[in-house]
């Protein structure tokens, strides 16, 4: 299942996070999901598409294709620092029953960086690696922010008989 459109609209300043977090080398690549306003392009990254959004990319960490590869499956959180489970995955555990949460991470002021979506049986090892990848002196916290919880509402009216 992929999900095109069905994304949480990230800030403005999430994405200038991200973008620092690209730049830095700290993360392979930034993704705009379909729909996104795509940032200027950081200069020595290259950039992607394909019907999931846009990529900037680190092609010192990750290539073109084995970006496509992975997108077409739906399995951005493998670079996109979200961790070992997919969206998908996570939305099958939570349609057997489990509980939907989110693990998310923030910078000192309240800006979010970056969030997954989890449940019950995935969400402390989402929050160990979370943890383990997050900037210093930011905070992981596991909640589902108000703009998760609104596509949440979505995807259960998409699928609800």
């Amino acid at each position: 299942m992929l999900d095109t459109g069905m994304n949480a609209p990230e800030s403005i300043e999430t994405l200038i996070e991200q973008q620092r977090r690209l730049i830095n080398g700290n993360r392979a690549v930034q993704m705009f999901p379909a729909g996104t306003k795509e940032l200027p392009m950081p200069q020595n990254m290259l950039r992607a598409e394909n019907l999931r959004g846009v990529f900037h990319y680190n092609p010192n960490l990750i290539t073109e294709q084995r970006l496509q590869e992975l997108s077409a499956i739906g399995r951005e959180n493998e670079f996109l620092e979200l961790g070992p489970y997919s969206k998908a995955e996570i939305l099958q555990r939570v349609a057997a029953g489990e509980e939907p949460m989110a693990v998310v991470e923030y910078t000192p002021d309240g800006t979010e960086v970056r969030a997954a979506l989890a449940c019950t049986s995935t969400v402390a090892e989402q929050a160990e690696y979370f943890n383990r990848t997050k900037t210093l002196c930011n905070i992981v916290v596991c909640a589902i922010p108000n703009r998760v919880q609104q596509v949440l509402r979505s995807i259960e009216q998409c699928t609800t008989p």
